[in-house]
């Protein structure tokens, strides 16, 4: 015991002298006009390891340092390099706060790379002042702070954006300026990613987890170097990039539904669900027996529903005398969420005199209990040679598994059927489902920056991109019982089963070049020129096999009475599937090549940016097999000249005036050409091989101020007119299910004004935006009238109407408080979006309406310990419910609760 205690106290008395014998410096970094903090400055000493990054509030410390003279650097990109000789004494930690002055934008020469914190808000708003077009930049310092976990919800807070989302499931889909997803392309680092969805080019952005980003680009207007299938914006997706000195960031979370306070999480036996259909383990020819198709998954139960559960780390730092960079980041989230919804089936009123107007036929009440678990990983590597030559490597890989039941009691209301003759009689169909998804999207990018002599720059890269969906053993089971007049009902009937295995995928591989050339014409004056291609080759592919089991005749020819599904008796009513005659079956492709020409013209204030870009493209299908009742095949050729302008001009150091001009298409999804119906949650979709490809004219203009690093004010308008719009129009409606099909709708004009503003007053700050849209196009409907003898007539007539999914009013606006001293930080957000067309209706007058929402979250974090921060998230304290009204009457209305989450990051 006496040895242990004696050795203690020399480790302690060693420890104390060690500590004596160094010392250290801390501060803060300040910008030296505006006085504002400036995070993510890398502070070190020259020809010595390590440093130290400034937090959020611009501070910094260097502790463990041997006595001596050093020479302390600070580096910030945009800011001229301090440098200044420090003495470090024995014992004693010095105080230095530094000013970094801004350095003037070098127009004559090229660079491969800078040194940057590109997460900080002031690091957005110096891309955005700097940008050749009109772009908005979403920081993950922004989104760390606000109540979202993923990017869908993140990005909805950007100026004219707001997201698009299915009933019962977290896909979200990024809607810019009015304009749904199909007008806008997502990239990842700069690059188009492919989509695990079956029917659409776009990833949910739900399955992004916002911790992996280093930043979110909405970009507005197109430059020639930019791909061309972007009418409302582009949004890239900015993983996060090696950094300067050692990086180590973890978080962690747990949170809960509140959905979940009043009802409890309906689940299934996972392990039953087979994860191969019968032909793909036995062959085309095998006959599946009742025997061979598990009953666990149709047996639902009742359990308490288990927290949410989010996890992170990023790991970063540079090695070889700073030529070898990497980061790593890791992204793990367990959710757990509910849907209660309203589900009702609009059709024309037949009956004498209603002319055909929507009526509600059929009316379902459903619950959804969902698990999602999103897995995120994003690597990057790059090896600088010299300051001239930089190759990089960067991957992504994105995973998403989805576990849902979904529990329906559906009635039908009109026709008489099954004996209905009054409120509250007729059949009761309880049709439950139980569902299983697994998502992959992996993007992998090898890229290089060349100088080439001071004045060029040639960059290339690689790219490729596979996304796959998986959906085995998808389980539907429909009940029924009938409601006499006097109220009393039958017993429960089985009336079908359908097994589902559907698997889609989508690989692209791309190429691409550009080189430019840069130098100046005088002392504020200078010319760039840039050229470029690119050749991209997309294929995707949909498989289906579905099963249909019926129930058992019984001895007398009746229908089996259904008691609890391991006792029911079924048959196998197609018992080789549809593996060889489904009709979702196809393969696509897409070839597209593309080259551009661009000149930056910089005169003393002015820069004028503009060229032309060149895109062809080929696309084609094959179903498979061949189905004999719709197109089997088809191809398409067309090429698409897209010139570009833009214009800035820079009124004082930091304010400017922008406008712009830019062509642009949007291509049809590939799924949407093949002829055949894709599945979907209440909507089916049926391809229209004849669908054009859409044009548009592009006219913008914008001012910026930006009178503080984290301060804005953006006044803005737009402009477009829109060839061949792609809209999807109501076929029909069967079984509880819509029907739709993408067709193109004439030319429609688009309108709008935008207002961004952010200021801080003290430790209270108010961030805002508002956009107001307006969209008008006209299409053909059935125009139905009845004359005084009761007789109907049906003719066309031209209806006026706004574009599919656009939004007339958005509204953001977030009151915050920051207090440096405290290190604590809240954020009070509120978004406002105004009604929206969802979904056409063929007869006229009436259309699908998402009626108006308001949405209410809470943030904040606060600084606990010298790494630590504790954070809190609340969302949807208004529960509000998402509403879609034909005629007045409810189609659809979703409830998903409140949403907690609370939390730690850890910086190092």
């Amino acid at each position: 015991m006496i040895n242990k205690i004696y050795l203690l106290f020399l480790l302690t008395l060693f420890t104390t002298v060690a500590s004596a014998q160094t010392g250290g410096i801390k501060g803060q970094i300040i910008d030296a006009q505006t006085k504002e903090p400036l995070s993510g400055a890398f502070v070190h000493f020259d020809n010595k390891n390590g440093g130290s990054v400034t937090d959020a509030f611009g501070n910094y410390a260097i502790t463990g340092v041997d006595a001596g003279q050093y020479k302390l650097k600070v580096k910030y990109i945009g800011y001229t390099e301090y440098k200044q000789d420090v003495t470090i004494t024995a014992g004693k930690v010095s105080v230095m706060n530094i000013q970094l002055s801004e350095k003037p934008e070098e127009l004559k020469t090229v660079k491969v790379y800078g040194t940057t914190n590109a997460e900080s808000e002031s690091s957005s708003r110096r891309k955005e002042s700097k940008a050749d077009n009109i772009i908005n930049v979403l920081s993950a310092q922004a989104m760390q702070r606000s109540p979202d976990i993923n990017a869908a919800n993140a990005l909805q807070r950007v100026s004219a954006v707001t997201i698009q989302r299915n009933s019962g499931s977290d896909e979200a889909y990024a809607i810019i300026r009015g304009l749904e997803p199909r007008y806008n392309n997502t990239l990842i680092n700069g690059v188009k990613v492919t989509s695990p969805d079956p029917v659409s080019r776009f990833i949910s952005l739900s399955i992004v987890p916002s911790d992996l980003l280093e930043s979110v680009e909405v970009s507005k207007s197109l430059t020639p170097e930019m791909e061309g299938d972007a009418i409302g914006g582009t949004v890239n997706l900015i993983f996060k990039d090696a950094p300067e000195y050692e990086y180590f960031k973890a978080n962690g979370s747990i949170g809960y539904s509140a959905i979940f306070f009043n009802r409890r999480f309906d689940d299934f036996y996972h392990g039953a669900v087979q994860s191969k259909s019968p032909t793909e383990r036995f062959g085309a020819a095998y006959n599946a027996p009742p025997g061979y198709f598990s009953r666990a998954n149709l047996d639902f139960t009742k359990k308490n529903a288990p927290p949410t559960a989010l996890l992170g780390f990023t790991y970063g730092r540079r090695f070889l005398k700073n030529k070898l960079g990497f980061i790593i980041a890791d992204s793990y989230q367990n959710q757990f969420y509910g849907t209660n919804s309203e589900f009702n089936v609009a059709q024309p009123d037949i009956r004498d005199g209603k002319n055909f107007q929507p009526v509600i036929a059929d009316v379902a009440n459903r619950t959804y209990s969902t698990q999602q678990l999103n897995n995120g990983l994003s690597a990057h590597l790059d090896y600088k040679f010299d300051d001239n030559n930089k190759v990089s490597v960067d991957n992504v890989f994105l995973y998403t598994h989805l576990a849902q039941t979904r529990l329906s009691i559906d009635t039908s209301i009109l026709g008489g059927n099954g004996g209905r003759i009054g409120p509250g009689t007729g059949t009761v169909f309880n049709d439950n489902r139980s569902n299983i998804q697994n998502q992959y999207v992996e993007n992998l990018k090898l890229s290089g920056k060349h100088v080439i002599e001071k004045h060029f720059l040639f960059d290339w890269a690689g790219v490729y991109s596979n996304a796959t969906q998986n959906a085995p053993d998808r389980a539907d089971i429909s009940i029924n019982h009938l409601i006499n007049p006097d109220f009393t009902s039958t017993p429960d009937y089985f009336d079908n089963i359908s097994r589902i295995w559907q698997k889609s995928g989508n690989k692209d591989l791309s190429a691409m070049a550009n080189i430019g050339y840069k130098t100046g014409l005088g002392e504020k004056s200078a010319i760039e020129l840039k050229a470029g291609g690119l050749y991209r080759h997309s294929t995707r592919y949909n498989h289906q096999n579905e099963y249909i089991l019926r129930p058992a005749a019984t001895a007398n020819g009746g229908k089996s009475g259904f008691t609890d599904i391991y006792s029911a008796d079924f048959v196998v009513y197609n018992q080789t599937g549809t593996d060889q005659s489904d009709k979702t079956n196809y393969t696509a492709y897409e070839d597209i090549t593309a080259g551009y020409g661009e000149v930056k013209l910089v005169l003393d204030n002015l820069a004028v940016i503009g060229g032309v870009r060149v895109e062809g493209t080929k696309q084609g299908y094959d179903t498979h097999p061949v189905v004999l009742d719709i197109r089997s095949n088809a191809k398409k050729t067309y090429t698409d000249v897209l010139p570009s302008v833009q214009l800035k001009y820079k009124l004082t150091e930091n304010s400017n005036l922008r406008a712009s001009y830019f062509k642009s298409i949007a291509r049809p999804a590939l799924y949407e050409l093949v002829p055949t119906p894709t599945l979907g949650e209440s909507t089916d979709v049926t391809g229209n091989p004849l669908v054009k490809h859409t044009e548009a004219d592009n006219y913008d203009i914008r001012y910026e101020l930006f009178p503080g690093k984290e301060q804005q004010l953006f006044v803005g308008g737009f402009y477009k007119n829109i060839i061949n719009p792609i809209e999807f129009a109501l076929n029909d409606s069967q079984n509880g299910q819509l029907n739709t099909s993408p067709q193109n709708f004439g030319t429609a004009k688009v309108t709008g004004a935008e207002v961004v503003y952010s200021k801080y007053f003290g430790d209270l700050g108010v961030s805002g935006n508002y956009t107001y849209t307006y969209s008008n196009i006209k299409t053909t409907k059935i125009y139905t009238s009845t004359d005084a003898n009761g007789v109907s007539t049906s003719v066309p007539r031209l209806q006026s109407r706004p574009l599919q999914g656009q939004t007339g009013d958005v509204l953001n606006l977030s009151l915050l408080y920051k207090n440096d001293k405290q290190k604590a930080f809240v954020q009070l957000a509120y978004t406002y979006t105004s009604k929206t067309l969802s979904l056409i209706y063929p007869n006229y007058g009436y259309d699908y309406y998402q009626q108006p929402q308001s949405f209410l979250a809470l943030s904040g974090e606060k600084q606990v310990a010298k790494h630590f921060v504790l954070t809190a998230k609340v969302n949807n304290l208004l529960n509000t419910p998402t509403t879609v009204l034909i005629n007045n009457l409810v189609q659809s209305k979703d409830l998903y609760n409140v949403s907690f989450n609370l939390g730690f990051r850890y910086s190092l």
